[in-house]
């Protein structure tokens, strides 16, 4: 069942003063939730460095010039220094699959695109070990049980280096209600699928090649595994599916092809992939070696995860608080516009862009990578090396809203390509 949607109101666009220690509470909670809203839209942007999809914020804050820590007056307008606005992280859930015995049996992170439109599917083997809340390290599959929600999302954004706006958990029941209205879907199987009884004689499932799926299939055909099966080949059978039923919904083009509410929980993930285009791809992993054990294990590739996190979730929020430098990201060459090519590089080097805005002005010649406490002062560093641009610097004026800000020179403009206004 999908979880229960959040019932809090909206994100509060007034603040406290900067340093009170309010602002750092009031995020944590909120970080706690894992849920953000959108209460509005910056419009007129003008493109800073690239021509890829606008970075969505929610809502227009107040907040303190980074290097004079003066008060300043609310700034609607983002073609006028002083505009700052929180930005939306890359909507992102974990979808967790179980059984009849409500074992886990599948485990998919599905993350969407700018305005709900494309995005990402990403098979996780439940196999696949990983490190929990406590520092133990286990098997995905081993950690969730038989329900163990909460420590199977953790130990699974320990995992990808992210958190989660929300873990759904479906059964066979749900897969059929939520593939109803486009079933029968047409897959190409890539192999036989077969089982053995207890004489060891062996019957087919599903055979290869293309088969017409119905919606109480649908469960079965994804989770049942031939015998000595790798659970990598047996996601190639997930993808198939997958791949066909977007592909059905977007044939559709009518609000029926997804069941229920399609703004919230899985639906919502659903129809907006469906949209537009959506890479489908296995966390890369590589199997690990286990003597006497009774099932396969794998461990995860560094490198290779988090690459596809960086394509596949642009804008994300931390694994566990902490984890990353919150980065206040500012223009100062012209009004902010979509600065998707720097924010991956302020994301690849530990960032998370949390506020993006014009500096006090747009004439810098040099980009600015301020931090405020000296335990950033690495974190800035880093930053600076992700850029390959910029001056680092401390600022004496304390803040609890961001970590590090970055104020874009011409220098940005002159590698990074695009125009300030």
């Amino acid at each position: 069942m999908t979880a229960p949607p959040d019932t809090d109101p909206p994100i509060a666009l007034d603040l406290p003063e900067s340093g009170s220690g309010v602002r750092a509470a009031r995020r944590r909670r909120l970080l706690h939730r894992r849920t953000f809203r959108r209460v509005g839209y910056a419009s007129a942007m003008v493109v800073l460095v690239a021509a890829i999809p606008v970075l969505a914020t929610i809502g227009y804050r107040a907040l303190r010039d980074t290097t004079t820590g003066r008060r300043i007056d609310a700034q609607n307008d983002p073609n006028k220094p002083r505009y700052e606005a929180n930005v939306l992280p890359t909507p992102v859930v974990l979808l967790a699959e179980l059984g009849a015995d409500n074992t886990l049996q599948g485990l998919t992170m599905l993350a969407l695109g700018p305005n709900d439109t494309g995005g990402a599917v990403v098979f996780i083997p439940p196999s696949t070990v990983s490190q929990r809340a406590d520092g133990t390290l286990d098997t995905l599959s081993n950690t969730f049980g038989t329900g163990d929600v909460a420590a199977l999302e953790q130990a699974t954004a320990n995992l990808v280096g992210l958190s989660f706006d929300q873990t759904i958990v479906m059964n066979a029941d749900q897969w059929q209600q939520f593939a109803a209205p486009v079933a029968p879907l047409t897959v190409d199987n890539p192999d036989r699928v077969a089982i053995r009884d207890a004489k060891g004689r062996t019957s087919t499932l599903f055979p290869a090649g293309r088969l017409q799926l119905s919606a109480d299939q649908i469960a079965s055909y994804m989770q049942v595994h031939n015998p000595s099966e790798s659970d990598l080949a047996h996601l190639n059978r997930k993808q198939a599916v997958w791949s066909a039923w977007l592909e059905a919904i977007k044939a559709k083009a009518s609000p029926g092809a997804v069941p229920g509410e399609t703004t919230v929980g899985f639906g919502r993930y659903l129809l907006g992939l469906s949209k537009g285009a959506a890479d489908i791809a296995t966390l890369p992993v590589r199997p690990q070696s286990a003597p006497g054990a009774s099932v396969e294990t794998f461990v995860a590739d560094p490198a290779g995860v988090q690459a596809l996190m960086a394509q596949d979730v642009p804008l994300p929020t931390p694994a566990n608080a902490g984890d990353r430098a919150r980065v206040r990201l500012l223009s100062g060459v012209g009004p902010i516009g979509s600065p998707n090519v720097v924010a991956a590089k302020i994301v690849s080097g530990g960032g998370e862009i949390t506020i993006i805005g014009n500096a006090d002005r747009f004439d810098y010649p040099t980009t600015q990578i301020v931090y405020y406490e000296d335990q950033f002062a690495p974190a800035a560093q880093k930053l600076r090396d992700a850029l390959g641009l910029g001056e680092v610097s401390k600022s004496e004026t304390p803040t609890d809203v961001e970590d590090v800000t970055v104020i874009l020179g011409a220098d940005a403009t002159a590698k990074y390509g695009g125009s300030g206004g």
